[in-house]
């Protein structure tokens, strides 16, 4: 018997044919199996992913920025006596509140006054002397007419005049140098204000350009910040402006921004006004801001790569929007239509482009 023939034999046995039709059902089973696994996971892969939205105009928000600020006056003077006199009286009190003009301090001024009686009394002189001056001019004007008085005696005489005249304007000059600072010995306040100090006593010298009173003035406060360099541009594009002290918030209304950076702090000073009620001078407090720009809490935000954005559906897709000025933990600003539907819940996972159910209303809000 051949090799052949025997092979041929032992696969006509009837053990052997059992042993095929097993295996073939087997293979059969296998290839099956693998078939159903493979397309299970591939449903799985392509099931869309259940998520919840929300409009975006329902999560916007419009972050409060803060600032140190203080509240200053515009006029916080200390007046000082112009001339070199004895003080004879003090009007005002510490505490005292005056309108503009009002007398504050009276110097001594009759060294000024016997002064200016002088000056007045050699100006009637001098003005004595010009009007016969003036005669005599007439005089020798008539006779040189005449030629009976040579015209160089004509021209004398009108010199005379003229230096006369000379001396009179000098003399008034004088005269209201004097009265002048006979003025001074009364230290008016130049504007309404409150006395906040004396720095001179009754009976004491008050020297030229020394201090003798402070007065503060209370109609024209303003407030200065001290806003940090990163910030500035938002201040100037802020929808509202208020100083906050003691849980009171006063409304305000940016005047300027100097163009200079502290180097020890990186702030720049802002001075704001009053828009009516006023915070006493002194206070200090917190210039606060709302930034007009659309903002969305940092909540929603996810990280992909190195970039942190939102996912919004659409078309049953999830897309990713990324935000680049947005930091971790902080608001970020968004520039999305305010109807965009960010995905709220279950953003985590998500991939862009990756398919998406969105919940049903009940769903989202929990409703049966």
């Amino acid at each position: 018997m051949t090799f052949d023939g025997y092979n041929q034999k032992m696969s006509d046995s009837p053990a052997n044919r059992r042993l095929a039709v097993f295996a073939q059902n087997a293979l059969c089973i296998s290839l099956s199996v693998w078939l159903y696994i493979g397309g299970f996971s591939s449903t799985q892969a392509t099931e869309p992913v259940p998520v919840r939205t929300k409009a975006l105009a329902e999560l916007a928000i419009f972050p409060e920025s803060a600032a140190p600020a203080t509240v200053l006056s515009l006029n916080n003077s200390q007046l000082a006596s112009q001339v070199d006199a004895l003080v004879l009286a003090i009007t005002a009190r510490v505490g005292d509140s005056v309108k503009a003009g009002t007398t504050l301090i009276q110097l001594s001024c009759r060294d000024f006054e016997l002064e200016r009686t002088r000056l007045q009394a050699e100006r009637q002189a001098i003005q004595a002397k010009i009007d016969l001056s003036q005669w005599q001019v007439k005089q020798a004007e008539t006779l040189a007419q005449q030629q009976t008085l040579p015209e160089e005696q004509v021209q004398e005489k009108r010199a005379q005049l003229a230096a006369l005249r000379g001396d009179l304007a000098a003399h008034s000059a004088r005269i209201e140098s004097t009265e002048q600072q006979i003025s001074h010995c009364t230290v008016k306040a130049p504007f309404a204000g409150v006395v906040t100090e004396r720095l001179v006593s009754v009976g004491q010298f008050a020297s030229r350009g020394a201090p003798v009173i402070r007065l503060l003035d209370i109609n024209n406060p303003e407030v200065s910040a001290q806003v940090s360099s990163r910030e500035t541009q938002g201040l100037l594009k802020a929808e509202s402006l208020v100083f906050e002290h003691n849980g009171e918030r006063y409304p305000l209304h940016l005047r300027a921004v100097l163009p200079t950076i502290r180097p020890e702090t990186g702030a720049q000073e802002a001075r704001l006004d009053f828009m009516d009620r006023k915070a006493d001078t002194g206070a200090a407090g917190r210039l606060i801001w709302r930034d007009r720009t659309l903002h969305i809490a940092a909540e929603w935000l996810v990280k992909r790569g190195e970039q942190l954005g939102v996912f919004f559906e659409k078309d049953n897709l999830a897309h990713f929007h990324p935000l680049p000025d947005a930091l971790n933990g902080l608001p970020a600003i968004i520039t999305l239509p305010t109807d965009t539907r960010i995905i709220v819940s279950g953003q985590y996972n998500l991939q862009n482009n990756q398919p998406v159910t969105v919940r049903s209303t009940e769903q989202q809000t929990g409703k049966p």
